[in-house]
């Protein structure tokens, strides 16, 4: 018996929306893409939130068992499964939630599915936007999974589940393990950042010690080149990392580059939360070893400290979040120059204590290094045991030994998918009932999008239209509108903005103008200068109903919107578009969003970065548009207010 492959939203429930701001004193947990931990594939922290300052995102209701996948950049595999403890709770808009149909799909199953490289592939062919990488809900729904007998997918799930058991105790097992060495320092020292805000211990430029920064080269590797290594080298627990490692010219080596064993790296520059990771060189090969500019090396020659006392109590500062308070920040990154570590006060141990330090340090790092290996093929084992389980070769052998009481399974199956099909819209399109109670505007029309898109700019348009000077509204100050309605009301008619250099944009706004021109809607007049003017038509009431109809609970948000709003220049539009959309960027990656995390954003941006020249991007300004769009409703109460 070969299965079927049937596309995950034939077999999943529909789910429902909300808005917890209607109850602005009733408390909910909310369940964010920062909250799962890729690695356990489970919800790691939520946050207890009142409706009032809910964020604009928070939206979807969830139920236990249902999967939860990120739709933000999808190669991270950003998935869990609701536990009980947060049945009705509330979950962000970036994530697709798939509610297995009780008849026709095992939750664990196709949460398994959702881990496996099969749902990855599939979901990366559809992947628009270089710097906010994502998909669509459509494309996780229409994604195909193999469709077992659903006894049969009870089977797969418990075998799964057993493996995933030894992989989380392998984590568990490694996080104790992590544990060990701060453990030991407070013991033999106490709190290392007490110490150092105290004053006590010897500054480390007092001690024998050699700081000496890197030098910067370019991205691509040279053949035959050198090893060089970078940011990305030092990884969170303090360990020289080499999965990736750039070459540069051979003729770069030199005495005052190359690393020796038991040096010291300390990363100097990076962004704010990871500059002071620092590891201990331990040269995997004869090779010669170099440093890049953003790392500084020490090497010590004081018997008072070893290398690995150093390392290790310099990262465990960089565990206490210390460096922030010496460094220099500039606009997208910070630095700690050789001058401000050279002023930290570092204890200094016994001769005894020092010695019992230096060998555990040792002795953890061999350690580590069998962990991860240990780690690495668990990880293997169980990619292939997914791959195996969706391919039908892992229950190849009891399919064949129960084959006549699987069959008769599948054949009512199958029968209850026909009818559920007949039972329900296709996905993507509602019936007007169910429409008129989409507040969140999730659901498409019958229509096109096209077609919603140009009602809904025509609206804005009649809404800032004014009468005394007809030919105010242009199109870039609409096609700013146009993004923060969308933005502000929860209304997913565009699936991705381009970032152009006038800001979010919708790429298809002249499709859409053109068709509400047509439509007689709007009338665009010819060019006065620099200006593209914008009008209602002779008759734009049938788009208006169409609005007030599509979208009629979010009707008040999109006309406060327009009422503050419709009065402002393009360029404070822009600025409010532009701050906006990259602080939802923050937001998905999990990163505080402050004044210097923004300015990160825009100047990684090369298209972007010119703002920050102009005086409408000054400090001054971004931080008053963080307030407003907080006051505003287009993040949560107290994101932005720290610069």
């Amino acid at each position: 018996m070969t299965w079927s492959a049937v596309t995950i939203g034939s077999l999943c429930e529909r789910t429902a929306t909300t808005d917890p701001r209607r109850q602005p004193a009733v408390s909910f947990r909310y369940i964010d893409i920062s909250g799962i931990n890729r690695d356990l594939k489970r919800i790691a922290a939520t946050s207890e939130i009142v409706g009032a300052d809910a964020p604009s995102r928070a939206r979807q209701v969830v139920h236990a068992k249902d999967v939860l996948v990120s739709t933000v950049r999808p190669n991270l595999n950003a998935v869990a499964i609701v536990p009980d403890d947060l049945d009705g709770e509330i979950a962000s808009t970036g994530f697709c939630v798939l509610r297995a149909s009780a008849e026709l799909l095992e939750p664990r199953f196709l949460f398994y599915f959702t881990r496996s490289e099969q749902f990855i592939n599939a979901l990366l062919q559809h992947v628009r936007g270089a710097n906010y990488p994502a998909v669509t809900d459509r494309n996780v729904f229409e994604v195909e999974i193999p469709w077992p007998p659903k006894s049969e997918q009870q089977r797969i799930s418990d075998v799964l589940d057993q493996a995933d058991a030894l992989r989380r105790q392998r984590r568990t097992a490694d996080e104790k393990a992590q544990r060990i060495l701060p453990a030991l320092y407070h013991k033999l020292f106490g709190d290392p950042l007490a110490s150092v805000n105290k004053g006590d211990g010897i500054a480390l430029g007092e001690l024998d010690i050699d700081l000496q920064n890197g030098f910067a080269c370019g991205e691509k590797d040279v053949e035959d080149g050198v090893p060089h290594l970078r940011m990305n080298n030092i990884d969170d627990e303090g360990v020289l990392n080499l999965d990736l490692v750039r070459t540069v010219p051979a003729d770069r080596d030199s005495e005052r580059y190359r690393l020796a064993e038991r040096d010291v790296l300390f990363m100097g520059t990076n962004s704010e939360d990871k500059i002071g990771k620092t590891c201990l060189f331990v040269p995997p090969d004869g090779r010669p070893y170099l440093f890049s500019n953003h790392l500084i090396r020490l090497r010590v020659s004081d018997s008072r400290v070893t290398p690995e006392y150093l390392a290790g109590f310099l990262h465990l500062l960089w565990a206490k979040g210390f460096y922030p308070s010496i460094a220099k920040r500039w606009v997208n990154q910070s630095s700690v120059a050789q001058a401000a570590l050279a002023g930290v006060c570092i204890p200094m141990p016994s001769p005894k204590e020092l010695q019992l330090f230096t060998n555990t340090y040792r002795e953890l790092l061999r350690m580590r290094s069998s962990r991860v290996g240990c780690r690495l093929r668990i990880d293997r084992l169980f990619d292939v045991l997914l791959h195996r389980a969706f391919a039908g070769e892992l229950t190849a052998g009891w399919r064949e030994a129960h084959k006549d009481q699987l069959e008769a399974e599948m054949r009512d199956q199958l029968a209850a998918l026909e009818q559920a099909k007949a039972g329900k819209p296709k996905r993507g399109r509602k019936p007007r009932s169910a429409e008129a109670a989409d507040p969140a505007g999730n659901g498409r029309h019958a229509g096109t999008d096209m077609y919603n898109k140009a009602a809904l700019v025509t609206y804005i348009a009649v809404k800032c239209h004014n009468p005394q000077r007809p030919d105010s509204l242009g199109r870039t100050k609409l096609a700013k509108l146009f993004y923060l309605v969308q933005r502000r009301a929860e209304i997913s008619l565009t699936d991705q903005f381009a970032r152009r250099a006038a800001g979010p944009l919708d790429d298809a706004i002249h499709k859409f103008l053109n068709l509400a021109k047509k439509q007689h809607w709007l009338a665009l007049p010819k060019p006065t200068g620099n200006l593209k003017p914008v009008m209602p038509g002779d008759n734009p009431q049938p788009a208006i109903d169409h609005v007030k109809q599509r979208w009629a609970d979010a009707l008040a948000v999109m006309d406060e919107v327009l009422d503050t709003m419709k009065g402002w220049g393009w360029r404070a539009l822009e600025r409010w578009a532009t701050v906006e959309n990259a602080a939802q960027q923050l937001a998905a990656e999990g990163k505080l969003v402050t004044l210097a995390a923004i300015k990160g954003v825009i100047a990684a941006d090369p298209t972007w970065r010119p703002k920050l020249d102009r005086p409408e991007f000054a400090d001054s300004e971004i931080a008053s548009t963080l307030t407003g769009l907080r006051k505003h409703g287009y993040l949560p109460a107290g994101a932005g207010a720290n610069p």
